[in-house]
């Protein structure tokens, strides 16, 4: 009987590669390296007209060494939206960051302050993300609180008078949160 179970266990080991491959993932067409989607046989068109405006709040910071998780999410939004049809101007995308995810939105010297022995890995996609206009905002009251300045702000990201104030002014312009 033992035998069996230590065979059975074998067997399950070899084979679970098999089971548990990967999913063919895609970058691009916004963002290359970052924001990978998988391709699916889509049923639920996306709308032909008008704009996209999106809030993607952010709180929780990266994990060390990796691109924080939200920003990467909002980067394979915009990337399989523009997949799908959906031409990159009518997309407008806000990240709203307030606690420890501000330092994924500061300098490396900023975030060395922070965590002196991390990598600061959200940096190059936060600037790319920037510059293909994506907004960034932090939280201004909670900057305070944590010793962060405009000076420590990677380009392209603003200091708003706080996060609910950055959100409800967002609304106000007809932006919607994604959760």
């Amino acid at each position: 009987m033992r035998l069996i179970a230590v065979l059975f266990g074998v067997f399950s080991l070899l084979a679970s590669p098999a089971l548990g491959q990967d999913p063919e993932r895609n970058s691009g067409p916004v963002f290359a390296g970052f924001g990978k989607w998988s391709p699916i046989d889509n049923e639920f068109p996306v709308p032909e007209s008008g704009d996209i405006k999106v809030i993607y709040d952010v709180a929780r910071g990266a994990d060390e060494g990796e691109l924080n998780r939200r920003i990467d999410s909002a980067a394979r939004f915009i990337n399989m939206l523009v997949q799908e049809g959906v031409e990159r101007e009518r997309i407008k995308f806000a990240v709203v960051s307030h606690g420890p995810s501000m330092w994924d939105l500061t300098t490396p010297e900023a975030f060395a302050r922070k965590y002196p022995n991390r990598v600061q890995a959200s940096a190059a996609a936060v600037e790319e993300m920037a510059a293909n206009g994506v907004e960034f905002y932090i939280c201004g009251q909670a900057a305070v609180y944590h010793g962060i300045t405009n000076d420590d702000l990677l380009p392209g990201v603003k200091m708003a008078l706080s996060q609910p104030i950055a959100t409800a002014t967002l609304h106000m312009q007809g932006y919607t949160n994604i959760p």
